[in-house]
């Protein structure tokens, strides 16, 4: 018996096949994280823009930023509001997740100008820590993509969907 196990004229493993699947954890990681965030936007978008989770609604959001530098304010708040509510929707389900992320770091840059940043970096005193870890996850599925687990991937028969499923107690055989 060879080093190779029962098959001898198998190719050895090169450097990546011994790493394991590496995309597929990669993958759930990513899917991790858009559940947590997606979650996070769609909540918050929902209670600015309907009132729920007790929330101000629309109205209610629209009265908070007219004492903000925006005009006007009822744009503002739709645009704030419904792109955290689909911005999230996207980015849980995987679905256009890298465009769904843009509207999601661009709320939360203009909440840091237009609230946070004056109150310091601690969360406890209203500052901005929280909303910095939200742009580097946005930014995290912006640049990355949805992963192998995700609507896109199906939609678009990538990873997982196109090659049916893997087994994970086995290495990958590479070519080359």
């Amino acid at each position: 018996m060879t080093s190779q196990g029962a098959n001898p004229s198998a190719a050895p493993l090169g450097p990546a096949a011994r790493q394991g699947n590496t995309a597929f954890a990669t993958s759930v990681a990513l899917l991790l994280v858009r559940l947590a965030l997606g979650w996070t936007f769609i909540y918050h978008g929902a209670a600015l823009a309907f009132g729920a989770f007790g929330g101000p609604g629309l109205e209610g959001f629209s009265k908070m930023m007219g004492n903000m530098p925006v005009l006007p304010p009822m744009v503002w708040a739709a645009m704030a509001a419904y792109g955290q509510l689909l911005g999230g929707v996207s980015v849980l389900v995987g679905l256009l997740a890298r465009l769904g992320a843009v509207p999601l770091i661009v709320n939360m840059f203009v909440a840091i100008a237009t609230v946070h940043a004056a109150h310091g970096f601690a969360v406890q005193s209203g500052g901005y820590e929280y909303t910095v870890s939200l742009i580097a996850e946005s930014l995290l599925i912006l640049l990355c993509g949805p992963g192998l687990i995700s609507v896109d991937a199906f939609l678009f028969r990538r990873g997982l969907w196109a090659r049916g499923a893997q087994p994970l107690d086995q290495p990958v055989r590479r070519a080359g």
